[in-house]
């Protein structure tokens, strides 16, 4: 019972406490230095239970806040999202537009071209279909100055010709095509032969008529590997564009000629741009039976050796 007693009396004094508390701290008098005193030491008397309070009820008051709030919230996010978006965009459409114009500058900076005349033209369509594996279409036309048979290249060398001719579009045979045949001379001999692509491999090109086979196996009568490939004099192209490199030479049939397998200077299975040489184009096509080696005696009325280029030089 005395316990019972107590324990109320004890309750009543916390509660006259607080209220006593309440009321001094509600009650807002200037310059009154006891009152100012007394509010004080309250504050440092209550700051331990009003500690507690706020942290035991700081994660309702938080979840409260995010319910009270999500929809603003949701809002910034989606606002910083679509920012973040924005920039990535930019970014990439900058390196985009790096990308295109460093490729264009590729296709329209030919240090070996001299005075050529030329355009420049997009790739607007490559290969579709196992029919023409080895054509794109350009944006550039008749309307352009462009012709059929004119030498297409980018600034590291020949890659292909131009094969049919619109208004405002061209088609383009690459050089990758087995039945393109190309006059070329090997710089490291002076030698001059008819080459093609290889069918399922647009990286090579190989030399296989026009270049005898030495008698006497003589090293310095074969190019070097590494050594330079370029269009012949004469032929359907203006002289002296790059064609690749030489990587092998074998003997052909028979052991007459020479079959130089070449790398290609010119990636043709990843154009963006390219140009077109604008001169009058040789569209006559190459004679591969005048680089044919003549054996002697023979009456066909075709000179011993080989025709200027792919077959347009001089012979019957």
């Amino acid at each position: 019972m005395a316990l019972a007693q107590s324990a109320g009396r004890r309750r009543y004094r916390l509660i006259l406490l607080v209220l006593t508390a309440v009321t001094l701290l509600s009650l807002d008098f200037r310059d009154v230095g006891p009152l100012d005193r007394a509010q004080s030491g309250v504050r440092d008397l209550l700051e331990p239970v009003v500690g507690v309070a706020s942290t035991l009820t700081s994660p309702v008051r938080d979840a409260w806040g995010a319910v009270w709030h999500y929809d603003d919230l949701k809002a910034e996010n989606e606002a910083l999202r679509a920012e973040l978006d924005a920039l990535r965009g930019e970014q990439l459409r900058a390196e985009a537009d790096v990308e295109a114009y460093r490729r264009l500058l590729e296709a329209t900076d030919l240090p070996y071209s001299g005075d050529l005349p030329t355009v420049a033209a997009a790739v607007v369509r490559g290969p579709v279909g196992n029919f023409d594996d080895h054509v794109v279409t350009i944006d550039k036309g008749r309307d352009d100055g462009i012709e059929m048979g004119q030498a297409v290249v980018t600034g590291a060398g020949l890659v292909g010709r131009v094969a049919r001719v619109d208004a405002a579009t061209a088609l383009v045979q690459l050089l990758s095509d087995p039945d393109l045949p190309v006059g070329v001379r090997l710089v490291a001999t002076d030698e001059i032969g008819l080459g093609h692509g290889v069918g399922g491999d647009p990286t090579r090109f190989v030399v296989d008529q026009g270049i005898p086979w030495p008698a006497e196996d003589d090293p310095s009568a074969f190019p070097a590997a590494g050594s330079a490939v370029v269009t012949a004099p004469d032929s359907r192209y203006p002289a002296d564009i790059p064609v690749g490199v030489v990587r092998s030479v074998e003997p052909g049939e028979g052991g007459l000629t020479q079959v130089v397998t070449v790398e290609l200077a010119a990636d043709v299975t990843d154009l963006a741009f390219v140009s077109v040489v604008t001169v009058e184009p040789v569209d006559e096509p190459p004679r591969p039976d005048l680089l044919v080696p003549v054996t002697p005696g023979a009456t066909d009325g075709a000179t011993d050796g080989v025709a200027d280029g792919d077959g347009t030089g001089t012979g019957p």
